[in-house]
């Protein structure tokens, strides 16, 4: 296990998912997190930065959540069917958009 495996398993990318988000090759990406090669300075301060990001519209979401929604109430979140459309939604990915979602439902109020 490598720091940058658990950057990828927090954001939720794939690795195929990383290596186009942080522009390498899979097969850096695949090095870098089985720790065959050393992950740069940069790659790691992009994924921070997108788990930065997940967080803060993660907490967003909730705070939307709290503001108009009864415990009781059920909660339906949306999902991009593809990459494209999680790209029109200000993500790089779906496995990105999936990140910042598994926040909500592990903090939200209600199933």
């Amino acid at each position: 296990m490598t720091p940058f495996s658990l950057l990828l398993q927090i954001s939720g990318l794939s690795q195929r998912e990383a290596a186009a988000f942080l522009g390498a090759s899979f097969s850096s990406i695949d090095k870098m997190a089985r720790g065959v090669r050393t992950t740069p300075d940069g790659i790691l301060a992009d994924m921070r930065d997108l788990i930065d990001r997940q967080a803060e519209a993660a907490e967003q979401a909730l705070d939307v959540i709290d503001q108009r929604v009864q415990p009781q109430d059920e909660i339906e979140i949306g999902y991009p069917a593809d990459d494209h459309e999680a790209q029109s939604l200000g993500w790089p990915c779906v496995g990105a958009w999936r990140g910042m979602a598994a926040r909500v439902v592990a903090e939200a109020p209600c199933p």
